[in-house]
């Protein structure tokens, strides 16, 4: 077969590409979504430090894309997540994924310190090429996925959203359940919204959990992003209820199709958690990390 290598012509061709075979395991990458609309929004607003022409090279047979590669770039940490390397039907894989890597690493301003995959147990072409470039394993993954079906409970009476009245209960529990986060308790207060939703349960004036989650009904996204419980108050099922909370807000968004996350695959107080809300396993990944 023949192809040439370039960058994308067309993003909204390359989501329709990285969205067809992101689907199938056998070719699933982690750090892509699964979705059109979310590639194409990622590529076109929120993809690498450096501009998508020089991030991302795609292989053409005349103009089809049969081939693609993309590098997340933190350039103050001079590291990249790595989409791909992705190859239709598995054609030429090594052959055409080589072929990506030498062009985007040569494309790129400055040499890259370190790469990151995350991949699907299944993308063996993917798993073997990282191995042959001296990738390394680096943990175990579930996504776990939830729809509208998982919901079979009511919303519980004892869920509160927060008010100003928790704010000192809410900041210690906070910094004790997550010390060194990307939120601190005054940015989640900042963010709340009618989208962003701050739930907790509560004995009197004492925070017992909380659980917060941010919803973008513009595009059908939904993350949850902090749940904890207070360690005298254990053992009660708070989590679970927290859990079935943020799924009735998150879903009560009708283009709120599914919400997954992300979590160790070792992690079985978590594991047990999420599958008690309603979550299932939807794939088993695979970190990697190569090193210059």
């Amino acid at each position: 077969m023949s192809y040439y290598i370039s960058p994308a012509k067309n993003l909204n061709e390359l989501s329709s590409f990285l969205e067809r075979i992101n689907k199938e395991n056998t070719s699933h990458i982690g750090y892509c979504g699964e979705k059109k609309k979310e590639i194409s929004n990622t590529l076109s607003t929120d993809f690498s430090d450096i501009a998508i022409e020089k991030s991302f090279v795609v292989a053409y047979d005349k103009d089809n894309i049969v081939g693609a590669l993309g590098f997340d770039i933190d350039v103050e940490s001079r590291s990249a997540e790595v989409w791909g390397p992705f190859v239709k039907n598995g054609q030429s894989f090594f052959r055409i994924a080589n072929d990506l890597w030498q062009v985007l690493e040569t494309t790129i301003p400055f040499i890259l310190e370190e790469y990151l995959f995350y991949v699907n147990e299944k993308n063996t072409f993917a798993r073997k090429f990282i191995e042959n470039n001296n990738g390394v394993e680096n943990g175990y993954h579930l996504i776990l996925r939830a729809d509208k079906n998982s919901l079979t409970d009511g919303q519980d009476i004892h869920i509160k959203t927060y008010d100003s009245t928790f704010h000192k209960s809410f900041s210690a529990l906070h910094s004790l359940a997550f010390p060194n986060t990307y939120y601190s308790s005054d940015q989640i207060l900042s963010r709340m919204s009618e989208d962003n939703r701050l739930l907790i349960i509560h004995y009197n004036y004492e925070i017992k959990g909380y659980v917060y989650v941010e919803a973008n009904p513009l595009h059908g996204e939904g993350t949850i992003e902090y749940i904890a419980v207070s360690p005298v108050f254990r053992g009660q099922g708070i989590a679970t209820k927290l859990m079935k909370a943020a799924l009735h807000h998150l879903f009560s968004y009708e283009g709120m199709a599914e919400i997954k996350l992300s979590v160790e695959a070792n992690n079985n107080a978590a594991i047990a958690l999420y599958t008690a809300s309603g979550f299932q396993v939807k794939h088993k990944l695979i970190a990697y990390k190569k090193v210059k």
